[in-house]
């Protein structure tokens, strides 16, 4: 006897779903940050989290279902029923997340997270519909997921409809009983009345040529049987109706026998109105003529409220930034270039990693044991040499790795539009009272800090370094996310260009200063508002202006931000003086909410002094062509290896070593389009003389 023994082989589809449960395996894992997925788990991890939010496990768990199902071949019920409601419930869920972080509530756990899909719904719905709409509409999706899974709770919340019948068609009352109850011709139940009974005629067989005596005798007459049939109780049919033809002329020749005797007239033809006659019909009054020109019909049309925060648009356009590869390709050839330059110095390394940022392409590198740092701290011109690029800089070592940084500036710089820094998760969700966009790092994460943490930032730079724009995008990041009952600002300009478009604006407490004198008036106004809030909150027992304003909340006071654009010519205006009420406000007026942000073209050590640099730890530089200046500022000479266009360094007491980013740029005629917007939206300020 031989056994036909089959062997089950895997195929290529199982193999597939095998796979596919895994990755969902993985990706829930992930979203959980669980530390069984390693560094690229806790990466998607992220991007799930931040993207698509915690209602995305929804998503994975459905396809894990679907991919099961199929693998134990069980049949799936209603499939598109259950993929476009999971979908639903899913987009449901963001949804009602996004709306709740809207309204003001946050959880730190993970499943409760919107991400950008839901942050942008509730964003979106709320700043057009307002709130109470857009919980409506998070219910109705809700409904709208409920009745794809096969709920009712549409069709019973909806009323019922009359039914409507047509006069040229008869109704079909033959299917329903006396009560009115529809009957059905399959069930026999519905036919027991009896009809009445039927004789049978008398049907005489045919004679035949045999006889047996062993058939029945045929039945006479009177001995006819009877029998019953039961018939349903249906009421008569309608009597076919005639033929069309023969109606219709009967029709005819009777309305033409009418008209011949006379019995029957024709319509006499409407007479026709002219437009006068018409326009009496009408019932509504016609509008009143508006005799006022277009701009004040149109000046007085416009809605007096005011929409707070402005609309993200009003910064221009969203820009989308897509790998290049003749990018990566020249990224390589420079590694390989760096790697046998250092070669030739009798440093070895390898490069670990490849940043490309806006600006700069960072290469890592790990050098091999035995190696020192300062050797490859002194080849930058070297590198620049062999590299053909304008400057190089090193950073020896990266804050908080093993690896060294050399930076190599790009062949197809990236501008980045202050609207992706404005748009961002990390400037609409920043937790800062002031928080300032600063721009961002090579690794393409956005640097967002609060001013009330530096408490004060000087600033430095060369003309069309970047400087002036960066000061313009620090105004309208503070302004767009406080009132100015929350915030006021005092703007100097010695050199009268640069904030006079601010002029106007609420959030101002006088117009924008101009010349020296006016500048100090301003500066000692400032030193004794700092006095007198000090005093209050040494009566209210508060260290600061954030616990005064918590314990006093019906007398709230407004944080105060003093931008001065040329330090320089306010110095050789005024002399020591503004220098000592600088010193003064720098050295206690981040406590009283007072806080400063001081630029300067020239940061040479008699305009930024020793005084005022250790009271002001927090410091940008721009692109600066003299060393000492460049070691003023920030403390080495990097600030002169700068590529210019945004190129710029920070420096703050949480990073001891600067960080490297690529500032952001709006245009003039935006920066005067959201002042325009604010001048005409908010109330008129109430000027201040100094």
């Amino acid at each position: 006897m031989r056994r036909n023994t089959q062997t089950n082989k895997l195929t290529w589809p199982q193999i597939m779903l095998f796979v596919m449960i895994i990755v969902c395996v993985y990706l829930l894992l992930s979203l959980f940050d669980s530390s069984l997925t390693g560094e690229g788990g806790r990466q998607w991890g992220n991007y799930l989290r931040s993207t698509w939010g915690g209602a995305s496990a929804l998503l994975i768990l459905f396809a894990l279902y679907l991919c099961l199902a199929k693998l134990m071949k069980f049949k799936i019920p209603r499939f598109r029923r259950q993929f476009f409601g999971t979908l639903m419930l899913y987009v449901s869920f963001a949804f009602l997340l996004g709306l709740l972080k809207e309204t003001g509530w946050n959880s730190e756990r993970i499943l409760f997270m919107p991400g950008a899909f839901g942050s942008g719904l509730a964003k979106f719905f709320t700043l057009n519909v307002g709130t109470f709409i857009t919980l409506l509409l998070v219910i109705g999706s809700f409904m709208i997921s409920a009745v794809f899974f096969g709920s009712r709770l549409l069709s019973l919340s909806l009323p019922s409809l009359p039914k409507w019948r047509f006069k040229g068609f008869p109704r079909r009352t033959s299917h329903r009983n006396e009560r009115g109850k529809l009957l059905r011709r399959d069930d026999p139940r519905n036919y027991t009345p009896p009809a009445p009974s039927i004789p049978v005629p008398n049907l005489k067989p045919a004679p035949r040529e045999r006889s047996d005596d062993s058939l029945p005798e045929i039945p006479t007459e009177e001995s006819q049987p009877v029998i019953n049939f039961q018939m349903p109780k249906f009421k008569p049919a309608p009597e076919p109706p005639k033929q069309q033809g023969s109606k219709a002329v009967e029709i005819i020749d009777n309305a033409l026998a009418m008209i011949d005797a006379g019995e029957l007239k024709a319509p006499a033809p409407k007479k026709r109105t002219d437009n006068l006659q018409r326009t009496k019909k009408i019932r509504r009054p016609l509008p009143a003529i508006n005799l006022t020109p277009p701009d004040e019909a149109e000046d007085d049309s416009e809605d007096d409220e005011a929409i707070f925060p402005p609309p993200v648009d009003i910064f221009g356009p969203k820009a989308k930034f897509e790998p290049d590869k003749d990018i990566l390709r020249n990224s390589e050839k420079q590694a390989k270039t760096i790697t046998a330059t250092l070669k030739t110095f009798n440093v070895s390394a390898t490069v670990s990693h490849i940043i490309t940022g806006a600006s700069a392409v960072q290469y890592q590198l790990e050098l091999s044991p035995g190696t020192k740092v300062s050797k490859i701290a002194g080849l930058a011109d070297e590198l620049a040499m062999s590299l053909a690029v304008t400057s190089v800089r090193i950073e020896a070592p990266i804050l908080g790795t093993h690896y060294v940084g050399i930076e190599v500036p790009c062949a197809d710089r990236k501008i980045i539009p202050l609207r992706n820094i404005i748009d961002s998760p990390e400037f609409q969700e920043n937790s800062a009272r002031l928080p300032l966009p600063l721009g961002v790092m090579i690794d393409g994460k956005i640097l967002v800090i609060g001013l009330e943490n530096m408490p004060h930032l000087l600033v430095a730079g060369e003309k069309d370094s970047g400087l002036s724009t960066f000061l313009n995008a620090c105004i309208l990041g503070m302004c767009c996310k406080r009132l100015p009952d929350e915030m006021n600002m005092i703007l100097i300009d010695p050199r009268h260009i640069e904030f006079a478009v601010y002029d106007g604006m609420p959030h101002l407490l006088a117009s924008p200063v101009y010349d020296a004198s006016e500048a100090l008036k301003a500066l000692l106004w400032a030193y004794n508002e700092m006095e007198k809030r000090t005093a209050a909150f040494a009566a209210a027992k508060v260290k600061n202006i954030a616990a005064f304003n918590r314990k006093n909340n019906k007398s709230r006071l407004p944080e105060i931000v003093i931008v001065i654009n040329e330090l320089s010519d306010l110095l050789y205006g005024a002399g020591n003086e503004i220098e000592n009420v600088i010193m003064r406000l720098a050295q206690k007026s981040g406590a009283a909410g007072i806080y400063m942000i001081i630029a300067s073209q020239r940061p040479s050590p008699d305009v930024f002094t020793t005084m005022i640099k250790s009271n002001i730890p927090a410091r940008v530089a721009f692109t600066l062509s003299a060393e000492n200046e460049s070691r003023n500022v920030i403390g080495n000479s990097d600030a002169m290896r700068l590529t210019g266009k945004g190129d710029m360094l920070f420096r703050n007491t949480g990073s001891p070593q600067p960080v490297r980013l690529q500032a952001h740029y709006i245009g003039e005629e935006k920066i005067s389009e959201f002042a325009d917007y604010m001048t005409n939206s908010l109330e008129p300020p109430e000027m201040i003389s100094f």
